[in-house]
């Protein structure tokens, strides 16, 4: 019996610019989020036997149609690495501490999860774990630039696209992140309207620049904030409530991208009041420490 367990960070978007390639590990995003060190922990359990798959997240059995992006990149792992897991039968538990599907990029945490699980096992590079993970969440059409943040971690610029791309990160000591979460919405839902890409296109791209001139998450947040506004993606439910917490902070709330939910930076000693001021919000409020990379104790 094989048996490993990796514990994957979860991040928030706060705005992005999509590229897509013909070659996956070119497609991806540019933009800006963070980091946060709540995520997903995935256990992987190998026995010898037939080739079957069991995934279970959060206790709930899945199936390839509640949640392909899980099958389908063990299926990657199994026509490159076929030797190392073809006759085995696998388990797979995973278990969120985000809510899953709402913009926290709980699919590049699982893929990864994945991944990493059976690095050992099928003998797997550590680069090509961050590869199959990625290409992955772009066949998926699932998230472009979770993957390579989540490896980063912290608050970080995506200054180009890609596996390979430039990713640089904005100081934020002492400072933690505050989300709150409605529920689900479904990337692809966003990534396929191409009217939707163009503005979000246009609108990234000059709002990237602004950032990478003056890189701090004040200036982060107000960009963020500006591009949930101009590109429309959310509700005005979620505009109300970014409103509601920049009115109560000292940085601006923006939409998480793309998900039904805000998020802000808070400072530590802000903490206790901002939250007693959320009290009646109606959603999951989740306070996390900014998230270290991936690769961090990682050999």
């Amino acid at each position: 019996m094989y048996s490993s367990e990796y514990y994957v960070p979860s991040h928030i978007t706060g705005f992005f610019v999509p590229f897509f390639s013909d070659d996956c590990l070119k497609t991806g995003s540019t933009g800006a989020g963070v980091t946060l060190s709540f995520g997903l922990k995935t256990k992987v359990s190998a026995y010898s036997g037939s080739g079957k798959v069991k995934i279970k997240l959060n206790g709930k059995k899945m199936t390839p149609l509640t949640n392909p992006i899980s099958f389908n990149c063990l299926n990657i792992i199994k026509e490159r690495y076929p030797k190392s897991i073809a006759n085995k039968d696998i388990l797979i538990e995973q278990k969120s501490d985000v809510p899953v599907g709402s913009g926290y990029g709980t699919s590049a945490s699982a893929v990864l999860g994945i991944c990493f699980s059976l690095k050992d096992l099928a003998n797997i590079s550590v680069k090509d774990c961050i590869r199959m993970a990625h290409e992955t969440e772009v066949k998926n059409l699932s998230g472009l630039g979770d993957v390579v943040a989540e490896v980063k971690g912290g608050v970080e610029i995506r200054k180009t696209p890609g596996i390979e791309g430039v990713i640089e990160n904005i100081p934020a000591e002492g400072l933690k992140v505050l989300s709150v979460s409605r529920g689900i919405k479904k990337t692809g839902s966003v990534l396929g309207n191409q009217d939707k890409v163009k503005i979000i296109e246009n609108c990234g791209t000059k709002l990237l620049k602004k950032l990478v001139n003056e890189p701090t998450v004040e200036r982060m947040m107000e960009c963020s904030k500006k591009f949930t506004y101009k590109t429309g993606i959310l509700s005005s439910e979620i505009l109300e409530l970014i409103e509601i917490i920049s009115e109560i902070n000292s940085f601006n709330a923006s939409g998480i991208m793309i998900g039904e939910g805000a998020f802000t930076f808070i400072r530590e000693e802000d903490e206790k009041k901002i939250v007693e001021r959320l009290i009646d919000i109606k959603g999951d409020i989740i306070i996390s420490p900014i998230g270290k990379g991936l690769l961090q104790g990682i050999p």
